[in-house]
């Protein structure tokens, strides 16, 4: 860990797009200069590509958590072996990120931030251990299930797909269950996947429209818990379209007996404050997918604070994360749920107790 440093985090993001620019023409130079330009892509990707590093390494920089910047730059890492691209580019261009960052941030704001980039230097230079084609053992039955439901979806056979599951459950597999050891499973796995250059994106998209009809199939036919009289409304945050693992556990309460209100992906952060207050809710469950997306995070925080009924709670949760696990305090939320089945315990924890979790 090292300290966190709003100040210096604020400056990256506020800054992003000028260094992005100094530190594209920066590596196109110096890929020029070793007679390896013909490796790159356009200086526009480029430009993008360093864009998003810098909100990446902002959000590291405002945690004090340099493995959020690490994890990400890691997973590039990953991705382009699989995809059989020249992952030497992406040590040149942090280099580059750091040589930019060092001789033009002010020296008040530069120590945090190239802690975080030669962290993601030093994890880069060893070797990467190979990865899992898959991540499911099918000596499990429900990760079984999973398989088989993934196979017959990527097959193009939605209807057996979703057959599969809705058997299962007749057979005694608890719908909850289907929802938390089965399909989300298969997202997961389907992602990685995608990581690894098994399946295309369209494949993926087709598992999880799949995965999200079958689980309103399923809410819809399973009995549901006593009313708890708590009230939930459920979102992935402004910048954040993946939707999944939030819907999922929208659905999961409403089993238990909550009232859930789901406003989806992508939700802007004004809009929020007003739905809590109009359907008067007891909690919000905010999601989000990348690092990058913590201050954003934090920000739609304050505004609910600043807006909304001063007893409502906040649990956040999502893949950004994995890496951060204490993130959630530092911005303000109430609780934080690793996954969809600690979600339910720390949402009614939360109910019973104003204390953070």
């Amino acid at each position: 860990m090292i300290t966190p440093n709003p100040a210096a985090a604020r400056n990256l993001e506020q800054h992003a797009s000028s260094i992005a620019t100094s530190v594209r023409n920066h590596f196109l130079l110096a890929q020029k200069d070793s007679a390896q330009g013909e490796s790159t892509t356009t200086g526009d990707s480029w430009e993008h590509h360093f864009r998003q590093r810098i909100l990446e390494l902002s959000a590291a920089v405002a945690a004090g958590e340099p493995a959020l910047f690490t994890a990400r730059v890691l997973w590039s890492r990953q991705a382009m072996k699989a995809r059989a691209q020249e992952a030497r580019l992406l040590g040149d261009s942090l280099n580059s990120l750091r040589a930019v960052l060092a001789a033009n941030l002010p020296a008040e704001l530069v120590n945090e931030a190239l802690a975080c980039v030669d962290d993601a230097i030093d994890q880069y230079r060893q070797e990467l251990p190979e990865a899992q084609v898959s991540q499911l053992d099918p000596g499990i039955p429900t990760q079984r299930l999973a398989l088989l439901y993934l196979q017959a979806t990527l097959e193009g056979n939605v209807r057996h797909a979703m057959e599969i599951v809705l058997d299962a459950i007749d057979s005694g597999l608890r719908p909850e269950h289907a929802i938390t050891q089965v399909l989300l499973p298969s997202q997961g796995e389907i992602g990685h996947l995608w990581h690894l250059d098994h399946v295309t994106i369209a494949e993926e998209h087709l598992v999880t429209t799949t995965t999200q009809r079958l689980m309103a199939i399923i809410v819809q036919r399973a009995p549901r818990a006593p009313d708890r009289g708590f009230t939930a409304v459920a979102a992935s945050i402004a910048g954040n379209p993946h939707e999944i693992g939030i819907r999922a556990i929208s659905y999961l309460l409403e089993l238990d007996g909550w009232r859930t209100i789901y406003l989806g992906p992508d939700v802007p952060r004004d809009n929020l404050p007003a739905a809590i207050h109009f359907f008067d809710a007891d909690i919000a469950l905010l999601s989000i997918a990348l690092s990058s997306q913590l201050p954003r995070l934090g920000d739609t925080i304050n505004a609910i604070r600043a807006k909304a009924a001063e007893n409502v709670r906040i649990m956040v949760g999502g893949n950004a994360f994995r890496d951060a696990p204490d993130a959630w305090r530092q911005l303000g939320a109430d609780g934080f749920a690793r996954d969809a089945d600690e979600a339910l315990k720390v949402a009614a924890s939360l109910m019973v107790s104003p204390t953070s979790h």
